[in-house]
């Protein structure tokens, strides 16, 4: 796949990603009881019952998670099949965190959602991993293949 076509996929791939992402942190969602059943199963079948701590470590998980995946495809477009570099990752990770802060400002005026300030940094990271495993794809790639004169 040529390079420009290669890209114009990320691209894609990224907008319908970041779609379906808008969507999730922004509509209203019945997600209450599937966080009760999420505890009643840990707590049942796992022997991990509620705890606000474990609450909040799950909301980080699940944050970092779905922002992974905007950092990897991020990451990708940026350096356009050139090596990663911290300038591709800088600009990578500045306008993720851009996009989840933005989530998180329209959340405040929404009264289904919350806004966290704990949120953009649970995003941040899930972020630089995406970005990191895109880096290292990329240098193993590198890496293998054969020498050239």
């Amino acid at each position: 796949m040529s390079g420009v076509r290669a890209r114009g996929v990320v691209a894609a791939a990224g907008l319908v990603y970041l779609l379906g992402l808008g969507i999730l942190l922004i509509a209203p969602l019945r997600i209450v009881r599937y966080h009760d059943r999420f505890w009643l199963f840990t707590g049942r079948g796992l022997g991990l019952g509620w705890t606000a701590g474990r609450e909040r470590a799950l909301d980080a998980a699940v944050n970092a998670a779905v922002f992974m995946p905007l950092g990897f495809l991020g990451h990708r477009w940026w350096r356009a099949g050139s090596p990663p570099s911290w300038a591709t990752a800088g600009v990578t990770l500045t306008l993720i965190c851009l996009v989840a802060a933005g989530v998180e400002l329209v959340q405040i005026f929404l009264p289904w959602r919350s806004a966290s300030v704990a949120d953009v940094l649970s995003d941040a990271m899930g972020a630089v991993a995406g970005a990191g495993l895109d880096a290292l794809f990329a240098h193993i790639a590198l890496r293998s293949r054969p020498y050239e004169q």
